[in-house]
């Protein structure tokens, strides 16, 4: 609700007393409240803003075309979620016992994987995929991951990646 002042002075003031040095007066004395109701008003609407939106990946791609000023959606921002595809891969032979054959020595196991990370699940929960339009330099990657931080849940971790 937008409250004007400058009219709530005059309105609130009685008739006789409405002489024009009092209401500039008053006016004045009045000024820094209004300032002061306006600021309220802008951050209770970006309050409302940020309600609005949750850690749904809906709301986050919304966050941020709004934030980039992007209004062609099929261009923007896009969150793919990563999950771990594939079988599970076993490091060591399931039929052999490790521990009590001393001749199946640990590296000599043919099936056993060297690299841990192809066997770990991938350590980012999501993708935020960031249009070609937009450089990622240092100020937009810490604007991205300000806003992606501000509405996702705290145990999803994501990483920033341009999209093809």
């Amino acid at each position: 609700m937008q409250i004007d002042y400058r009219k709530l002075v005059i309105l609130l003031l009685p008739t006789f007393l409405r002489q024009p040095v009092l209401m500039a007066w008053l006016r004045a004395m009045a000024y820094p409240l209004q300032q002061l109701h306006d600021r309220h008003q802008a951050a209770r609407t970006q309050r409302l803003y940020e309600l609005r939106h949750t850690s749904q990946i809906c709301f986050i791609k919304d966050a941020l075309n709004n934030e980039f000023g992007i209004t062609d959606y099929a261009n923007g921002f896009e969150i793919e979620d990563i999950n771990a595809p594939g079988e599970w891969v076993w490091i060591y032979d399931e039929n052999v016992d490790r521990f009590d054959d001393e001749q199946h020595m640990l590296f000599d196991d043919p099936t056993f994987i060297h690299n841990i990370s192809a066997i770990l699940p991938p350590t980012s929960a999501f993708f935020v995929l960031v249009p070609q339009s937009i450089t990622i330099d240092e100020t937009n990657e810490a604007r991205i991951r300000s806003i992606v931080n501000k509405y996702r849940l705290a145990s999803r971790t994501f990483e920033i990646k341009t999209r093809i």
